[in-house]
This record gives C-alpha cells, structure tokens and sequence, in this order.
C-alpha cells in the first residue's frame, strides 16, 4: 500500500498562517513522502495510512531500545548469578521469543506495506536455504578465527564466555531442545533487524547509513560477549544486511544467522574445557 497516491492529494488544504506553526507539520510530510516512494508533500495529517505506518517505525525503534535495555540487564545478572540450567531452554523467555517474533510479524501487517518489502517472499526457498547454509558456514569459519586471534592478540579481557557457557547443552538430549530453541531467537532478531529496520526505514535513510546504524545497535545487544562480541556481531549484521538487500528475501540471512549460532555452539562444545578455564576480568 502506497501512502500519498495522488488521490489524496488536496488543494484546500489550510496551513497555519504563522511560520512557526507551518514548520513542524509541514516536515512531518516531507519525512513521510519518501516512504511512498513519491514525494507529495501535501499528504493529509489525519490519513489512517500515514499514521499506521509511522506509528508503526516508532513502535520498531522503541521495541530495539527495549530489548536492549533488557540485555544490559541480563549482562549485569549473570556476573552475579550463575543460573543451574540452560538459558536457551528457560521456559518464559521461550515463550517471550515467540511473542516477540509474532509483535514483529504484526507490525509488519500494520505498516500496510507489501510483504516482499520485508522479505517474506521467497519464490525459491531450496535456493534460498542453500545460500544461507553457504554463507553461515563461511561465516562461522571466519568468526572462530579471527576470534581465535583477537584473543591471542590483544588478550582474554577482549572477550567474555558467559553467554556461551550458559547455553552449552550440558547432556546428549539437550543438543535437540538447544537447536529448535534457537528457531524463535534468531527469527525474532532476523525480523527487526532485517525486515522491520531495513523495510521500514530503508526509503528515509540511505541504505548504507541504515545498515551501519543497525550494525551498531546488533553489536552493542551482544555487548554480554565482551568488545570482541560487539564487533564481531556488528561484523556480521553487516552481511546479514547485505544478503536481505541483495536478495530481497529474508530467508537466506534467517538461515545464515542460524548456522552460525548452531556452528558456534558446537565449536563450544569441542573447547568447552577451556571456556569453563576461561579468566576474563
């Protein structure tokens, strides 16, 4: 759904006679043209499509602040606190994740854009599938090492093993819960990151700005896993980003960003004797 076609265009429009007052409105609309994909810069105030699609950024950005409030939090929990079970497979916060990617899935709906807007297409999902499998293990690859480096490199203190320590399967069953568990955590990450963020916002900030703001923000959540995390998060959100751009679809990033965290935990897996070792204050 377009907003601003040319049936809304309307000359009788009254602007307020005082500069001061003419000012704000008037650069709502110009921000908002874009989004039409046209410029019309005398869209109505009160036009229902107007107002779902903006309310519906809003909702986005304050639902990233959200969740990122609530990773600092958890990062300051577990320097405390050591939970005796797997973090993954914690019950509410398996059920919020599932809220979360169905809030997702609904502002998508509200926004009145067109579903392939947010990669929700995918004519060839076998291609698409294949393609996120190449690129996650490439990834994953790179990721262990130039993490394998950096920590040789600039030392322990760069990195920080407490995510991944809490959701290393600790038996043989758990391997299956772990794996449908990240299901829900990297579509609800893939969902904001990719479809909302960059099909919301990619026609009012230039694309390579809009990736590089949303980079920040992926690697600051991650900021539990130490500067390293941040960056190699950051790293990566990059090429997730480039991957939905390039494809249009969110299939092949969503399938990427879940073989690597898979890959990642069994990489773990095979050190975990050193990561329990692991001192990083």
């Amino acid at each position: 759904m377009l907003i601003g076609p040319d049936s809304c265009f309307c000359s009788t429009i009254c602007w307020p006679p005082n500069p001061l007052l003419w000012w704000p409105p008037r650069l709502t609309i110009l921000l908002s043209g874009p989004a039409a994909g046209r410029f019309n810069p005398l869209t109505p105030m009160n036009d229902p499509a107007f107002f779902w699609l903006n309310s519906v950024r809003l909702a986005t950005i304050l639902l990233t602040l959200l969740l990122a409030w609530g990773t600092y939090r958890s990062h300051l929990l577990l320097k405390e606190f050591q939970p005796p079970f797997n973090l993954l497979l914690s019950l509410p916060e398996s059920l919020l994740r599932l809220l979360l990617v169905g809030l997702c899935l609904g502002l998508a709906w509200l926004s009145g854009l067109p579903v392939a807007r947010f990669g929700l297409l995918s004519p060839q999902p076998l291609q698409s599938i294949g393609l996120g499998l190449g690129v996650g293990l490439v990834g994953q690859v790179t990721v262990n090492g130039l993490t394998q480096w950096a920590i040789h490199r600039f030392g322990r203190k760069i990195y920080s093993p407490l995510v991944i320590r809490n959701i290393l399967p600790r038996r043989p069953a758990e391997w299956v819960w772990v794996a449908l568990a990240f299901g829900p955590a990297v579509a609800m990450e893939e969902l904001l990151f990719r479809s909302l963020w960059l099909g919301l916002f990619q026609e009012l900030i230039p694309l390579p700005l809009l990736i590089g703001v949303t980079s920040l923000l992926f690697g600051l959540m991650h900021q539990p896993q130490g500067l390293l995390g941040v960056i190699t998060a950051g790293g990566l959100n990059i090429l997730l980003c480039l991957l939905f751009a390039g494809t249009g679809e969110l299939l092949p990033p969503l399938t990427a960003h879940y073989m690597i965290n898979l890959l990642q935990i069994v990489a773990a897996s095979r050190q975990r004797e050193w990561l329990e070792n692991y001192e990083y204050h």
